[in-house]
């Protein structure tokens, strides 16, 4: 028996996204019914968390990364100091691992896929532009994993968007 592999890959229609589950149905359902779409539409990028294990491939994480614009007055003063009214920005806007690879403390799968993007994104705003990384939580959870991974939040009540600077990311 062999033990499996990972690799990450750009949203191909030959990926199966339907055994995906991370436990949390919106995000389910956005990657099986809407991010191919997305992707045609030019709205964002998706990529996945493919693992090989006996000849089996499936989908055990993405991420879905898209330009952005930010405005100097919505972004912590820490890190938008000396900015103008608004610059451009990558926004993380979902981020994702499956239940059976979210139970392997040891791996950190999430994190993992967060280094991933943020590579992605870092690689990317080297060749064009973007000043910061925007990250929305949905909830406390991935607020406080955000936030463990070097993330800002802008301190307002309700308010579940972080921010990284691109220089800090790289």
């Amino acid at each position: 028996m062999s033990a499996a592999r990972y690799r990450v890959a750009r949203l191909a229609p030959d990926f199966d996204l339907e055994s995906f589950d991370c436990g949390a149905p919106a995000y389910n359902t956005w990657l099986r019914q809407h991010a191919a779409s997305s992707v045609q539409a030019g709205i964002c990028a998706v990529y996945l968390l493919i693992e090989t294990h006996n000849d089996r491939t499936r989908v055990v994480g993405y991420y879905a990364i898209n330009p952005t614009l930010v405005v100097r007055e919505s972004v912590p003063r820490t890190i938008a100091r000396g900015w103008p009214d608004s610059v451009p920005a990558w926004k993380l806007g979902k981020l994702a691992v499956h239940l059976d690879l979210r139970a392997d403390s040891q791996a950190e799968w999430g994190r993992h896929l967060l280094r991933n993007a943020l590579e992605t994104i870092v690689g990317v705003a080297e060749t064009g532009s973007g000043k910061v990384i925007v990250a929305d939580a949905d909830n406390e959870e991935l607020m406080s994993f955000y936030i463990r991974n070097g993330f800002t939040p802008t301190g307002v009540d309700g308010d579940l968007s972080l921010y990284l600077k691109i220089s800090t990311a790289r």
